[in-house]
């Protein structure tokens, strides 16, 4: 038997736990039953799609299914309500054609790739692209996202992964950053410590800490969730 990920292991439980057949959800996407097949019995990324993952939220929620769960496939934390709730009063036959024109695109994409691995560079200038914006930043005005680079934060991301980034909030101890150096230079760690002297992170392949000297870290911005592109 092919083996799938967690996530397709999980979405096929909150399907369950919300009483609802694959059929039944495909119809409220829209989709035909082998494409939402997929998801479930061969899908093997770590995360879910995030416009997937808003869309199903919003049909599992009205089930009885814990709001943010579904999110969670995607690599959201949780955060900032969901439409979700705003749908719980609709039944499921009518979210098909709700769910369309949802997503806005409107959060900036401010990073461009290397192709070295070595990580990113920070736009000094426009953002490369816009993309959709996950719930936990809608109304963050200052927020943005990124595409991984290399291996070097694998398995907790990978090449191509889409990277959410929440200035605001505060990096605390193991959370994920994405730092900009005063060189421009991007880079995707897991945070440790910061003092007046350096910035400390660490990178997990290979597992490695890595010291910053302060005067070349321009800023250190946290990271609340990555999805697959698309």
């Amino acid at each position: 038997m092919t083996e799938i990920s967690e996530a397709a292991r999980r979405l096929k439980e909150l399907r369950e736990q919300a009483g609802l057949t694959m059929r039944a959800v495909s119809e409220a996407l829209g989709w035909s039953l082998t494409r939402y097949q997929h998801y479930e019995d061969r899908y093997k990324r770590r995360f879910l799609p995030f416009e997937l993952a808003r869309d199903l939220e919003a049909i599992f929620v009205p089930h009885g299914v814990e709001s943010g769960s579904v999110l969670h496939l995607a690599g959201i934390e949780p955060g900032a309500p969901s439409r979700a709730r705003e749908a719980a009063a609709r039944p499921i036959a009518t979210l098909g054609a709700t769910l369309v024109g949802q997503g806005q695109r409107d959060l900036p994409v401010t990073g461009s790739v290397r192709g070295d691995g070595d990580g990113f560079l920070f736009n000094a200038g426009a953002p490369t692209e816009f993309v959709e914006r996950p719930a936990n930043l809608r109304g963050v005005f200052n927020g943005f996202a990124l595409y991984m680079d290399g291996d070097v934060m694998e398995p907790r991301y990978y090449a191509g992964e889409l990277l959410y980034v929440n200035p605001n909030r505060p990096p605390t101890r193991h959370c994920f950053v994405a730092v900009e150096l005063a060189s421009g230079q991007g880079l995707i760690r897991q945070f440790l410590r910061r003092s007046e002297s350096e910035l400390v992170l660490h990178q997990l392949n290979p597992a490695k800490d890595l010291h910053i000297k302060a005067s070349e870290v321009k800023r250190v911005c946290r990271i609340t969730g990555a999805a697959e592109a698309g």
